[in-house]
């Protein structure tokens, strides 16, 4: 039998700090929060922002949106007592959180889901179908990782909600080998699969959050230029363009600009500190900065 810490402990040893209220500048950061129309906010990046204050930085992804009375969480983080933190001190209650959703199965963006659940265990969570994350079946949506009734996994360009899109692709270099039959000899690599958000706009434009772009972001764009036929007014999220090159990046800078007709972007988490440089510097007065504690109103 395995001894230590699981998450769903830490997630209890944090709740009774949940209980005991919010202090004056979480309330008014709450009170904040639920004046705004139609906000991202990020709740978990290394990189920092403006408006960050007191949240912890760390590395993994989590964004808080509302949107059209809807209440989404895209994606957790790498820590839940973290996210716990960062979600009270930026003004967040995520027992109010409608819908979840998981872009891929990689540790820095699901771990933060246990505290989400624990929390709010009504929530209904959206997973990349051959994520390994469950919903497959009825059999996966209970007892498997999070126990919630309602487990999803989406396998094609799905409208879950009126505006909301998620988008899944596929990575062709990030996945795992499988030697199983009738592969043993030569395995084969099953790729990543990832959900990314998409949301209408009042202009019909698409608002489009990634998780780490592990497909590419570009080719998440124009997949989900695909499924909605509409322009993408802004992406924002992970690009993952740490490992690359000086060129290669200002390539895929202005290709998103100029060829897929982006009209804003807003790199952060994997992106790396020369490829955001770089969409800044290519996106101009159209570049959103996009760290932790960024609140980007559309």
């Amino acid at each position: 039998m395995r001894t230590g810490t699981t998450p769903l402990m830490l997630v209890a040893l944090a709740l009774p700090f949940l209980a005991t209220g919010c202090s004056s500048a979480d309330a008014r950061a709450r009170d904040a929060v639920q004046s705004e129309g139609n906000v991202l906010i990020n709740l978990y990046d290394h990189v920092t922002g403006p408006n960050s204050g007191e949240a912890i930085p760390d590395w993994g992804y989590s964004a808080f949106i509302r949107y059209n009375g809807t209440t989404i969480l895209f994606d957790g983080g790498t820590s839940a007592v973290i996210l716990e933190r960062n979600a009270k001190t930026l003004g967040v209650d995520l027992r109010e959180v409608d819908i979840a959703v998981i872009s891929h199965n990689h540790g820095d963006h699901t771990v933060g889901i246990d505290y989400l659940v624990a929390v709010n265990p009504t929530v209904k969570i959206y997973v990349p179908a051959g994520s390994g994350l469950g919903g497959g079946g009825d059999e996966y949506r209970k007892g498997y990782r999070w126990q919630v009734d309602e487990l999803h996994a989406i396998e094609r360009a799905t409208e879950v909600a009126p505006g909301m899109t998620l988008v899944p692709t596929q990575s062709p270099n990030t996945g795992h080998f499988s030697r199983y039959p009738p592969n043993e000899l030569e395995p084969q690599l099953y790729g990543l699969p990832e959900l990314s958000l998409a949301l209408e706009t009042d202009d019909g434009d698409i608002f489009l959050v990634v998780g780490c772009s592990h497909s590419g972001v570009n080719e998440i764009v124009r997949a989900t230029q695909a499924a909605t036929s509409a322009d993408i007014e802004l992406v924002t999220g992970g690009y993952h363009l740490g490992p690359y090159s000086h060129e290669y990046v200002m390539d895929m800078a202005h290709t998103m600009k100029d060829v897929l007709h982006v009209a804003r972007a807003g790199a952060t988490h994997c992106t790396g500190d020369e490829a955001i440089a770089i969409f800044r510097e290519t996106f101009g007065e159209d570049y959103v900065p996009a760290g932790l504690g960024a609140r980007i109103a559309f």
